[in-house]
């Protein structure tokens, strides 16, 4: 997940050293806390117009479905139930065992029914029992056929929300008239909003990640759904080898799931305890060449050898043994209002403002990405 030109201004805010912010504290945010909010921080940021949106999910036709007949499908039965038929076209073929079949008929989608003819291409019609998988090879048609029925696979869309995070500042007028409080920060003031401006980042992070999704009403302020709650297909919080967790088994909740779903998996947003992990596995991270926000702070990005072309990148929010592979190209943050300093002026002796953000991540096509916790130690290999 290397760094959006597009957002990351190539001015240097000259006044930062006097210690005056500009009221766009968007770049700054982004740059200043690279490392310590990494997904917010480096995902390209898209506008958006209306507290709620819409993600769509359209993904690839599965290969497999298995047989949900009830009992063992005999070597001269014309038709039979999968757990699934809405996959399936007129035309295809599939495979139990060493048997191919063709569809004859468009699927009955509300019994999950398939009508067939057997042994096809030569294969020998057989008895196969319940529960065996049944492969797509493809489909074979006459090229005459008309009135064609196709595939409904309508996109599964998901409601999203806009989150507002808003993080007020407030420094009395003595503390702020205090001088050399902090260096290079010039006031008190300054540290107060930079405070803010790190809470901010922090919660939209949090929220990017663990967020449980609200609907706005009259009472209860929208909130987004974080990749936790987006990622259902290769979530996973239980996972195998849980107690003696090794790289295999990494790959296999991660990277190997997302590509068996269609993903291109390129990013490994990792809990910073995994570093302790790949050390254990006796797999030194080693950084990659990185680049640098305009502050000049390098980006933490490392590589290990078991997972080539895999960006490793430490999070300090995420919670610990927790993993997220991306398809970085689906995954955005979508911008109602950019972080912006909103100052309310003085009230008696205290000068006061708000650091004010609104937005959600966005995630396309969830089985493209994986989400793995609830590992609870690392084992050498």
């Amino acid at each position: 997940m290397g760094l959006d030109s597009a957002v990351y201004p190539t001015i240097f805010y000259e006044s930062w050293n006097a210690g005056v912010i500009p009221p766009d504290v968007f770049g700054i945010a982004i740059n200043w806390f690279v490392n310590r909010t990494p997904l917010f921080s480096r995902v390209p940021k898209l506008p958006v117009g209306s507290v709620e949106f819409r993600i769509t999910n359209d993904n690839y036709r599965p290969s497999s479905t298995t047989l949900a007949n009830g009992s063992t499908v005999t070597n001269s039965a014309t038709s039979f139930v999968v757990a699934d038929a809405s996959t399936f076209l007129k035309g295809d073929l599939i495979q139990i065992e060493n048997e191919v079949i063709r569809v004859t008929a468009d699927p009955t989608i509300g019994t999950n029914t398939l009508t067939v003819s057997r042994g096809y291409g030569g294969t020998t019609a057989a008895s196969h029992v319940d529960t065996l998988a049944v492969y797509l090879i493809g489909n074979a048609r006459l090229g005459n056929e008309i009135n064609q029925t196709g595939i409904s696979r309508l996109p599964a869309p998901v409601t999203q929300y806009c989150q507002t995070i808003q993080h007020p500042y407030q420094v009395g007028g003595s503390l702020n008239s205090t001088a050399n409080y902090v260096s290079g920060l010039g006031s008190p003031l300054q540290r107060d909003k930079m405070m803010g401006l790190q809470h901010a980042m922090d919660d939209f992070e949090r929220s990017a990640y663990y967020g449980v999704g609200q609907a706005p009403t009259s009472s209860l302020p929208p909130a987004m759904k974080g990749l936790k709650n987006l990622i259902a297909t290769n979530k996973v919080t239980a996972p195998t080898n849980a107690g003696a967790y090794k790289p295999d088994d990494l790959i296999r909740d991660t990277v190997q799931a997302c590509f068996a779903n269609g993903g291109k998996p390129d990013t490994l947003l990792v809990s910073t305890n995994f570093l302790q992990g790949l050390a254990v596995w006796s797999n030194h991270v080693q950084r990659l060449a990185p680049n640098t926000t305009i502050f000049g702070d390098p980006v933490d990005t490392f590589a290990v050898s078991f997972l080539p072309n895999i960006d490793i990148v430490p999070s300090p929010l995420l919670r610990p043994y927790t993993a997220i592979a991306l398809s970085s190209q689906e995954v955005r943050a979508r911008v109602k209002r950019p972080m912006v300093d909103y100052p309310r002026g003085r009230r008696g002796d205290a000068e006061e403002g708000d650091i004010i953000l609104e937005g959600a991540i966005e995630l396309d096509n969830e089985a493209h990405h994986a989400w793995v916790e609830g590992i609870t130690a690392f084992s050498a290999v």
